[in-house]
């Protein structure tokens, strides 16, 4: 009779020695998975100021075809074809998005009123040059309601899908005082930027807040302030104040003016519609008026007033 012998060759793993191999591969995981954040918030952050780049060149290129600056909308009063279209796609031909722009005209030549009886097709078309990619929300459409009483007698709720942006134009020190690079109605040329134009703000980022889409829509928009001029939707002004403190629901945000720095999204989320601010670390990016763009820290508070207006003769000393 024949005997076979040998050794039983293992296979498998014990169950001490699969614990350590998952502690290993969870510690390699909770070390790589920062980097991967701050990899991914850097590029981010690029990709945005890439958006203002572009934003701050097709606004050079309106203004050397028309003449003029673009504005921050027209108003409804103003005669115009096209009431309460906002600055983005009024330079929407400049950023190879022609086809939105004549949409927009062929729409408006059909309903002057965007919402009613039949929203604009574009008021509910995301466009990437508007979009960090920070901020997701920019990127989908959103169902909004609002009351909406501008064409018809009475207030009349709407239930819309709307396209938001990231950015909005520079009004100045104060949106009223109309002193920045981008107002309602404005007639403004590069010749106006006597403080120079690589010193003037002319866009920044201010996502949307949380509970007040309408104010963050891409396509139209209308101030809140009592003669339009498009404070806190199409443009916002360094040291604005809430004008809904006395009466509304954000008496919390106090009356202002409020301070460029990170907003506390917890406990006061809508406070942030009334700053400049970014979902990035530290600051946000912003296109001056010679089509530059830079990322200011929050420290740069102290001087963002003096970058806002265009003719205001401050020269602020560093831009952190």
């Amino acid at each position: 009779m024949m005997r076979l012998t040998g050794r039983i060759r293992r296979t498998g793993f014990s169950l001490i020695e699969l614990l350590v191999t998952i502690s290993i591969l969870s510690l390699l995981m909770a070390l790589l998975l920062p980097a991967v954040q701050k990899v991914r918030a850097a590029a981010d952050r690029l990709s945005c100021q890439s958006n203002l780049r572009q934003i701050g060149i097709a606004t050079l290129n309106y203004e050397s075809t028309l003449g003029v600056l673009p504005p921050a909308f027209r108003h409804r009063a103003s005669g115009t074809g096209e009431p309460n279209l906002q600055w983005p796609l009024l330079i929407a031909a400049y950023l190879e998005l022609e086809p939105n722009r004549r949409m927009a005209e062929e729409d408006f030549r059909k309903q002057r009123d965007a919402f009613l009886p039949t929203p604009h097709r574009g008021v509910s078309i995301p466009l990437k040059p508007f979009s960090c990619p920070s901020d997701p929300r920019t990127t989908a459409v959103w169902d909004i309601q609002f009351s909406y009483s501008l064409a018809v007698p009475k207030p009349t709720p709407i239930d819309l899908q709307v396209a938001l942006r990231s950015y909005v134009g520079n009004a100045g020190a104060r949106t009223q005082r109309r002193d920045g690079v981008i107002v309602a109605d404005g007639n403004l040329t590069m010749l106006s930027i006597t403080d120079g134009t690589s010193n003037t703000l002319a866009f920044g980022e201010r996502p949307p807040p949380a509970n007040y889409l309408f104010f963050g829509m891409l396509y139209v928009g209308w101030g809140a302030s009592a003669n339009g001029d498009g404070e806190l939707a199409s443009v916002i002004g360094v040291r604005d104040p809430n004008p809904y403190a006395r009466f509304g629901p954000d008496i919390a945000c106090g009356l202002g003016p409020f301070p460029y720095r990170q907003p506390d999204l917890n406990a006061t989320p809508d406070c942030s519609l009334f700053q400049y601010w970014s979902l990035h670390q530290g600051g946000a990016n912003f296109a001056f008026a010679d089509g530059s763009v830079r990322f200011l820290t929050y420290g740069a508070d102290p001087i963002l007033a003096a970058l806002a207006t265009r003719a205001g003769g401050e020269v602020p000393e560093t831009i952190e």
